[in-house]
């Protein structure tokens, strides 16, 4: 992964168009709830697919740990909406199309933006971070979900603010 970010040090923020139409800043989650970024190639892929619909099916797990999940590819957000719809995703999927975010978070190659995962607490400091080398390759969430364990306080997985990611 070219770039890659320093743990303990604030994660960059950015504000990306949603799926649902909304601006979401990574800010907007300070204080709240940790973040789990995970930056993917495309929508509509096999893997990608698969990687969306286990977060989605495993989405309880990561609620109940007040973590918010944001996905960003670079896909726009109109095809963004038909991939949420289509998989039922209750979390945001975000459009990152001119790969800045990818960028500072060294998150893209050179097909595009690769597969990455980013653990940011409510401080906005970056806990944790993982990066596929080839990406029809995805973590599971159990590694995640136990990576979530090891860096996220219980008291901060404790925390309801009803803002947890969806």
């Amino acid at each position: 992964m070219p770039e890659t970010l320093m743990q303990n040090v604030h994660a960059p923020d950015f504000s990306l168009p949603a799926d649902n139409g909304e601006e979401i800043a990574l800010s907007d989650f300070r204080g709240q709830n940790p973040v789990l970024l995970f930056f993917y190639p495309g929508d509509f892929t096999p893997v990608c697919t698969a990687e969306v619909c286990a977060f989605r099916d495993d989405y309880d797990h990561f609620k109940a740990r007040n973590i918010a999940i944001l996905g960003i590819s670079a896909d726009p957000p109109e095809r963004h909406r038909r991939f949420a719809s289509e998989c039922r995703v209750p979390f945001r999927l975000l459009s990152d199309t001119k790969l800045e975010v990818a960028k500072a978070y060294g998150a893209s190659g050179l097909l595009g933006v690769r597969r990455a995962y980013f653990l940011i607490g409510i401080d906005g400091m970056l806990l944790w971070q993982h990066a596929e080398l080839f990406p029809i390759f995805k973590l599971s969430n159990t590694r995640i979900l136990e990576a979530i364990d090891a860096h996220i306080s219980p008291e901060e997985r404790g925390r309801h603010s009803g803002n947890g990611g969806g």
